[in-house]
């Protein structure tokens, strides 16, 4: 899409105009998964990722791991202005500035809500380098900041669904203390990362990865639709590739499935139309933000195994 149409689309937002209700404009600031509990569960060292996410938090936890060469799939238009920003906060600023600049709600105490987020002093810090990176992100931002005040933009063009900070810590590896943020910031320059943009039904079917992380997509479909997205993925996934196919919000094996939930929240019926997923069930968000151990997240993987 053209720099110019973004920030039209992104004033828009912000003005409460007519992509304000538009499903999967938000950009989300963090990632709303576990990611520290599955991410050991898939070989990423050196392989390719394919990965949603417009927080581009599942990439930063891959770079971790090793992955080198990363395609970030999201049909959130600002996905790469967000991933280039966060990176440019990354190899500037330590890892609670960092979280200071980005955390709004429930920040820096239950309840409250940042008066530092997206503060414009720290945003002219990044610019230089941001304009190194990628000219047309800065242009991007600084045209949005000519118009509004960064904690004004914070507020409309993010997806409001964001957990407290200290739950962020335990979900992202890479945010669990300075050692691991200090990794990430070395590891950071040495990524082929690109992306795409579109609905991921409409995937190009000539690539293939090592791995696929499909986040929680199932869950705006029914079964008999995602399994078509599921074929086209199983298909571009490599020999002894590992798939995440769906990640499963306060659910186990025990989990009682109501009519009024996600098909995919079904387990009952995806085993019988998926026959090769494994179920693997983990302390959930929920659980963490309460101290609730017996709270629990699942995520539903498929491995290729070589014929």
């Amino acid at each position: 899409m053209d720099i110019d149409k973004k920030i039209n689309m992104a004033i828009n937002i912000c003005n409460n105009g007519r992509y304000k209700k538009v499903k999967f404009l938000s950009i989300y600031p963090f990632t709303t998964e576990n990611i520290s509990a599955y991410i050991d569960m898939f070989d990423l060292k050196d392989r390719t990722l394919l990965t949603v996410g417009s927080s581009s938090d599942q990439v930063f936890n891959a770079i971790l791991k090793g992955c080198h060469d990363i395609t970030l799939f999201d049909i959130c238009p600002f996905t790469e202005e967000y991933y280039y920003l966060k990176t440019a906060a990354i190899k500037l600023m330590d890892r609670n500035e960092y979280l200071n600049f980005l955390c709004y709600k429930n920040y820096p105490r239950l309840f409250s809500k940042n008066s530092q987020a997206f503060l414009e002093s720290d945003f002219y810090s990044l610019l230089a380098y941001l304009e190194e990176l990628k000219p047309e992100v800065s242009y991007f931002w600084c045209e949005l900041l000519k118009r509004y005040k960064g904690r004004y933009i914070r507020k409309n063009l993010f997806n409001k669904d964001e957990y407290e900070v200290s739950v962020l810590k335990i979900m992202n590896r890479y945010l669990e203390d300075d050692m691991m943020y200090n990794l990430l910031r070395k590891r950071i320059d040495d990524i082929n990362i690109s992306f795409e943009y579109d609905n991921i039904f409409n995937i190009d079917d000539s690539k293939h990865y090592d791995n696929i992380f499909l986040s929680n997509i199932a869950a705006y479909h029914t079964l008999e639709n995602f399994k078509y997205l599921y074929d086209i993925c199983t298909k571009i996934l490599n020999d002894e590739g590992k798939m995440l196919v769906s990640y499963l919000y306060d659910t186990d094996i025990n989990t009682e499935y109501m009519s009024c939930e996600d098909e995919i929240y079904n387990l009952h019926a995806v085993f019988s139309t998926f026959k090769e997923v494994i179920l693997t069930s983990f302390v959930g968000n929920n659980g963490l933000r309460y101290a609730d151990y017996s709270s629990r997240d699942s995520v539903l993987t498929y491995e290729k195994i070589k014929k």
